[in-house]
């Protein structure tokens, strides 16, 4: 049990993190992320600095999990479109690259 405790510690500090960066304030985070997994964010502070905070119980360890991997998804649908217009604008620069390099081969050839 203590494998799942952890692992969604880790998840729940890795979810304060990512909200930090977003909002730049961490009291905020820690507001938000209690707010989205149903609890409090003085409890989610215990629990993520390991200070006297009751390990979650079954259904509250479930939504932070549940709730951090929707967020995953997400980054990777997100990821995936720029990848996506990346390969796009990567071929629209190479087909100008080769109508310029048609261009200047035009060019010499008219003198």
């Amino acid at each position: 049990m203590s494998g799942i405790v952890s692992l969604t510690r880790n998840v729940a500090e890795a979810f304060v993190m990512r909200e930090e960066r977003r909002t730049g304030s961490r009291m905020v985070a820690y507001d938000d992320v209690a707010r989205a997994v149903g609890t409090s964010s003085e409890w989610l502070r215990k629990f993520i600095s390991k200070s006297s905070a009751k390990e979650p119980g079954m259904a509250l360890g479930f939504r932070i999990l549940v709730a951090y991997r929707r967020i995953c998804e997400r980054v990777e649908q997100a990821g995936d479109r720029e990848r996506r217009l990346k390969e796009e604008i990567d071929a629209a620069l190479e087909s100008a690259l080769l109508l310029v390099e048609q261009a200047k081969g035009t060019d010499r050839s008219a003198t």
